[in-house]
């Protein structure tokens, strides 16, 4: 095996194992009052309530992911 040959397989392992950047950022805002109008069942009411108190940043970006999967609409789900 050449030099060059080497250097291509660590590269590709070195891709392999580095986490990709997230396209969108970390410190986005989304407004509650948005939610707001997008809750239509009890449950996700509750879940806005859990995001509006929840404190920890990456834990409050992980219930308005919840709560976005949670309120797609029948159509939505089926492309996704």
């Amino acid at each position: 095996m050449t030099h060059d040959t080497k250097k291509k397989q660590k590269s590709w392992l070195r891709n392999l194992f580095h986490t990709k950047a997230s396209p969108v950022k970390e410190d986005t805002r989304i407004s509650l009052s948005a939610l707001k109008k997008l809750a239509r069942t009890k449950e996700h009411e509750d879940i806005l309530k859990l995001i509006e108190w929840e404190t920890i940043p990456s834990v409050r970006a992980a219930w308005v992911d919840y709560f976005l999967e949670k309120t797609k609409t029948p159509k939505c789900k089926k492309s996704g």
